[in-house]
């Protein structure tokens, strides 16, 4: 337990105490002791922490009331915030989370039942525990403590009433936007929403490291399994000859490629709560725009690199918001379709190809591709007559400003969120891909590379150079014929692959690199996807396939377009790593 929990909890009485006094502190503001700012530090990350945790109880409980560990859950959280930061002199947090634990502490002896509207109360102390502690943390980083939270005693009140059963005012603008009570929560025998976190057992000992060190770490690891390939190219000639010599160098390789997966797996985390943000939008979403919707959640287990964590949590909100807003259905208009009236929201997350895969599905409305199309054509996407295939359609969401909404709300109608989604996750090596059908639902299929430190990669031989091809973005390789290779006006030279015409792009002359195969019979084709586009790209040959470090290009070079990197392969040559969306788009202009 961490020093300033331990000392919090020999300060602070048990349930029955902390639920019955007032701390000490919560009204004077207090000064910032140097001494404590490590301490105060480390609180946020705690408390963080234990407002996810009773926030994801908290969905729990309005689903099943009567679920006494969920509201044991939220009460541990509150009562062990109260006490770090009523020994942190932290008096306004501390303050808010006895409040909310004495409300807790009634309902879980069963003096109180917790009903909708007092659900709302929790989860409004919860949203300005989290504002205060985000607060706390920019003041302490300039040497001061944050100054009273205006919103304060509001909360308090609220939650001094709804522990004393009275009829709760909800907060202005708050209750004004809210559904009845039944919007948002659906009735679901043996819920299959979010996911269960096991309770019980010791858990494992763990030890805080900064992320900056691990970073480090990774990068040397990195470097040891580049020297490692570069003396097993080194001495290649001579493993055949001797015996001792092959099998020391295999066992160099054994371990350096252990050693690097357990450098990895320090920085994956699962996504769990991620999905856990998302349960908490789809309610407020729903209640706010009167409908019924059921979030279900599976494979919130499954790791990937913490920075590919951070960033997917935007894409994913923008997507769940457009689920809400565009997808689900309002109840009755459901229930004229021959649908139940509540809508279904689905996350999953799982391994496929060395890559994750995180979809978002809907059994809305589905795409309107007409409309989509009206739209772009009105905006000057797509020209009149012109006839662009299902996926080149949907594709067209993600265009900037370009938006299907016949009216403006907070949630969505802007035409922003949906090129935000896919500049994200390109920015992440990863694409999204749709499918939808009118009536049927939408669903988003994001791929992602397991971490961004490494990447698995065609090495190909364009004229003397080398170049990487990411293999998630890889579809197939092949050696055209003659009979599909085409000339098309405006569009350039293109290549017939199963039944589909495809722009040919040819990497030499992008990259201006001299004496490549200029005759697409004698060279290969390496077939390479961007959400719904797809291209060929024309290389000389194939040298092999293989997992390499990545290299920042460095400040001096900057961004390439159609670069995202490069490696230093086993024969100690720097490799480019092509950035196949970027690509893509500068041979189209090219």
């Amino acid at each position: 337990m961490p020093v300033a929990a331990e000392k919090a909890q020999e300060s602070s009485g048990g349930p029955t105490e902390a639920a019955g006094a007032q701390p000490a502190g919560a009204d004077a503001p207090a000064q910032l002791n140097p001494d404590d700012v490590p301490l105060i530090i480390e609180f946020i990350g705690e408390a963080r922490g234990h407002i996810e945790s009773a926030e994801a109880a908290v969905l729990k409980v309005e689903e099943q009331p009567d679920d006494i560990e969920a509201i044991n859950a939220i009460f541990r959280s509150f009562h062990t915030v109260k006490g770090v930061a009523g020994f942190l002199n932290l008096g306004e947090i501390s303050s808010l989370a006895h409040s909310a634990e004495t409300l807790l502490d009634l309902a879980r002896k069963g003096g109180l039942k917790l009903s909708p509207a007092t659900v709302d109360v929790i989860l409004e102390a919860i949203d300005l525990l989290k504002e205060m502690v985000n607060r706390l943390e920019k003041e302490v980083a300039g040497g001061r403590l944050p100054g009273p939270e205006a919103r304060l005693p509001g909360v308090l009140q609220r939650l001094k009433g709804a522990t004393a059963g009275e009829s709760i005012a909800p907060a202005a603008g708050r209750a004004a936007k809210a559904a009845p009570a039944s919007a948002g929560a659906c009735e679901k025998p043996g819920s299959a929403g979010a996911e269960k976190a096991s309770a019980g057992g010791a858990g494992e000992a763990t030890a805080k490291v900064a992320t900056d060190r691990l970073d480090s770490l990774i990068n040397m690891v990195g470097e040891l399994v580049i020297a490692e390939s570069m003396v097993r190219q080194s001495v290649s000639s001579l493993l055949g000859s001797d015996l001792r010599l092959a099998r020391n160098v295999a066992h160099l390789g054994k371990i350096t490629r252990e050693l690097q997966g357990l450098s990895m797996s320090m920085r994956m985390v699962p996504i769990q709560g991620v999905f856990q943000k998302m349960a908490r939008l789809v309610r407020d979403l729903a209640r706010k725009a009167c409908k019924e919707i059921e979030l279900v959640s599976s494979g919130g287990e499954t790791e990937l690199d913490r920075n590919v964590v951070e960033a997917i949590g935007d894409p994913l909100v923008h997507m769940v918001r457009n689920a809400v807003d565009h997808g689900i259905e309002p109840p009755e208009e459901r229930q004229k379709a021959g649908k139940p009236r509540c809508g279904r929201i689905e996350l999953r997350a799982f391994h496929q190809g060395g890559g994750i895969i995180i979809q978002i599905s809907d059994d809305g409305r589905g795409l309107n591709k007409r409309k989509i199309l009206k739209k772009a054509v009105d905006a000057g996407l797509v020209r009149e007559g012109q006839e662009p295939s299902e996926q080149e359609i949907f594709a067209l969401i993600f265009h900037p400003g370009l938006s299907t909404a016949d009216r403006v709300t907070d949630v969505s109608g802007r035409g922003v969120g949906m090129d935000v989604v896919k500049r994200n996750i390109e920015m992440l090596r990863g694409r999204v891909e749709i499918a939808s059908a009118e009536g049927r639902g939408t669903t988003f299929t994001v791929r992602l590379p397991l971490t961004l430190a490494v990447i698995d990669g065609l090495i190909v031989k364009v004229g003397s150079e080398r170049y990487i091809i990411p293999l998630i973005s890889i579809e197939q390789s092949l050696r055209p014929t003659a009979q599909q290779l085409s000339v098309v006006q405006g569009r350039g030279e293109m290549c017939m692959v199963r039944g589909s015409l495809l722009p040919l792009y040819r990497l030499h002359r992008l990259f201006d690199v001299a004496g490549a195969v200029e005759d697409p019979t004698a060279a290969l084709l390496v077939i390479v996807q961007d959400n719904q586009r797809r291209a060929c790209l024309l290389v000389d040959q194939i040298v092999g396939q293989q997992q390499v470090v990545i290299k920042s290009l460095g400040e001096r070079i900057g961004k390439v377009q159609g670069i995202s990197g490069g490696a230093i392969l086993g024969d100690g040559n720097i490799s480019m790593i092509l950035d196949v969306p970027g690509l893509m788009e500068a041979a189209a202009a090219h």
